[in-house]
């Protein structure tokens, strides 16, 4: 296991919150505490304080992508803010190894007088790089950035997707071991947040990266850990597709503990499938139906029949890298399995205008009997195209007594030895 780059223990963070000249008596004591006048006294916990984050620890390694989800007002940014440096903690303790990058303020480092091209030296100089490090990384940072003859003007009269481009151009050029990210990637258009996936998932193989973002298929391809936040304390610490359905849960308006059955909104559409997604400008609406063993479209099987799920999409833009991915849930919502065509074919380019179709064929599920739910995840490569639910299905029949959610195919033997 690799060591920590990042670790917080027991981290306690409270802000003022009374009256407008309660706040700007802290912003004199933080304005004095800077020029070295007097310390800052930490918020007493009263009435007039709000606490972001209370007691909550958490150990990222290299190598890690952790995604930190949670309701506005969770923590999230705070938690962020606490692990860049820009505030202290009231409580507790932060540990950093290594360069750190952060893309949690676009302009953070940025002077509006100065041009795109001067800023780059002057932001990696503030990450820490060497004059020599700073002109190895200048070329790549430009390429990626694609901001062309732009990088010659002021950055102060960049849109926030140029300073976007800008700023993570830089960051994840910069070697970082850490990479701090404060949903940038929901900024910029289509093409560019798949480069900065991209990047980012070369990078986590020799560092560490914390995304916070409320997409969550863009958490779910990308992260391998989630940290759910609640209130200012962590809920969950795990895996990421358990730490998801508790942040819908969240978001669903219900308790961090998991409940019995699972409800439709009111588009009919059960809240463990969401969020849904489609880019129109690169996809149609999924064409889906399920076959039966002739080829014919059904919504109910009997139990243990052949199923063939059909997926049609035009393309409106090109795909390089197109695989599907296929999650079944079970009637009581409970994730049963996630089938993915890149483990067994490998991803396919297509042109835009033309029409792609897969096949998924079960030879012989075994579902037990009632309706089953599930989604279809197109990506093409890191990036999401579509996320769309699947048709009806129900399973009919099936033995006698089941328990659980499948009845695999078994064979039994009873004896009996008499001495």
């Amino acid at each position: 296991m690799s060591a920590p780059v990042l670790v917080l223990e027991g981290v306690t963070k409270s802000f003022a919150a009374g009256s407008r000249a309660d706040r700007r008596a802290w912003t004199r004591q933080v304005w004095r505490a800077l020029a070295g006048r007097r310390p800052v006294p930490a918020p007493d916990g009263g009435p007039g304080t709000v606490t972001a984050l209370e007691d909550v620890s958490l150990t990222v390694r290299r190598g890690e992508a952790v995604g930190v989800v949670g309701l506005n007002g969770a923590g999230k940014t705070t938690l962020l803010r606490l692990a860049a440096g820009q505030i202290a903690p009231d409580a507790g303790r932060v540990a950093r190894a290594g360069r750190l990058a952060t893309m949690i303020d676009l302009t953070a480092g940025f002077s509006p007088t100065l041009t795109g091209r001067e800023t780059i030296p002057l932001v990696g100089a503030l990450m820490g790089l060497t004059p020599a490090e700073q002109a190895a990384a200048l070329p790549h940072v430009v390429a990626f950035c694609g901001l062309g003859d732009a990088l010659d003007r002021p950055v102060g009269g960049y849109s926030s997707g140029m300073a976007l481009r800008l700023g993570f151009a830089i960051a994840v050029h910069g070697d970082p071991d850490v990479l701090l990210v404060d949903e940038m990637l929901s900024v910029g258009d289509f093409p560019f947040r798949q480069a900065c996936l991209a990047r980012m998932m070369a990078l986590r193989e020799r560092a560490a990266v914390v995304l916070v973002s409320h997409n969550l298929p863009e958490v779910a391809r990308f992260c391998g850990r989630v940290v759910v936040l609640d209130r200012g304390r962590v809920a969950f610490d795990g895996a990421t597709e358990a730490g998801l359905a508790l942040y819908r849960r969240l978001a669903e308006g219900g308790a961090a503990a998991p409940e019995a059955g699972a409800e439709c909104d009111d588009d009919g559409i059960p809240g463990f499938l969401k969020p849904l997604f489609r880019d129109d400008g690169r996809i149609d609406a999924l064409d889906m139906a399920w076959l039966d063993g002739a080829g014919a479209s059904v919504s109910a099987v009997p139990f243990g029949a052949p199923l063939t799920l059909r997926l049609r999409a035009r393309l409106w833009a090109p795909a390089r890298a197109l695989n599907i991915g296929v999650p079944l849930y079970a009637p009581d919502g409970t994730r049963v399995t996630g089938l993915a065509s890149d483990l067994a074919r490998a991803p396919l380019a297509a042109a835009a205008g033309e029409t792609v179709t897969a096949t998924l064929t079960l030879p012989g599920p075994r579902l037990n009997p009632g309706p089953w739910h599930g989604v279809a995840v197109v990506h093409d490569g890191p990036g999401t195209l579509a996320r769309q639910p699947l048709p009806p299905l129900t399973i009919t029949g099936g033995p006698s007594r089941h328990w659980g959610h499948w009845t695999p195919a078994a064979d039994w033997t009873l004896r009996v030895d008499r001495s």
